[in-house]
């Protein structure tokens, strides 16, 4: 499936929460939906099976997840099923969080920094940066001993590369 399409079932979904004040119930639950299909290959391997019938893996979902997700999270796993589209729950759980986010002003942030960061730091980035979008960030930190120093912002498709061992490819380059 294309993105495109993914896009859309998240796009109606969101709709549809959205007017009944159920967004943040809702990405909730595709997380959860979608880390445990991930992290369990014998619920993997049944939910993308093109051979198991429709009605046997609503019934699986029902068994798992009916008691712990919200109705209408309930209702479009069973859409999802039933066009044959559950393959493609983690794209759309991942266009679903970038539409809630925008709607909440809220961008995600992954910064790659050669030794771990402090809170203050954390606190810091997200400060000058969330000013520089007009957005709240949320800061996930990654440790990359091999970019030596510095740090690299990644806030959507924006790449910020402050990173001494770009900067010295770039000497290297120059010279």
């Amino acid at each position: 499936m294309s993105s495109a399409v993914g896009k859309r079932y998240a796009r109606a979904l969101f709709e549809v929460v959205s007017e009944r004040g159920k967004i943040d119930q809702v990405e909730a639950d595709l997380g959860a939906v979608v880390q445990a299909v991930e992290q369990n290959a014998d619920l993997s391997k049944i939910l993308l099976h093109p051979h198991i019938a429709a009605g046997a893996k609503k019934t699986l979902v029902d068994d798992l997840f009916k008691s712990h997700i919200s109705e209408e999270t309930h209702n479009f796993l069973t859409v999802l099923i039933e066009s044959g589209r559950e393959a493609q729950l983690a794209q759309i759980q991942q266009a679903f969080v970038k539409l809630a986010n925008e709607a909440r002003g809220i961008a995600d942030a992954i910064v790659t920094s050669a030794k771990p960061l402090s809170a203050e730091e954390q606190a810091e980035l997200a400060e000058k940066f969330g000013q520089r979008l007009n957005k709240k960030l949320r800061v996930q930190t990654v440790v990359d001993p091999s970019i030596l120093g510095g740090i690299v912002i990644k806030i959507g498709d924006r790449l910020y590369d402050g990173s001494i061992k770009t900067k010295l490819e770039l000497f290297a380059h120059q010279a």
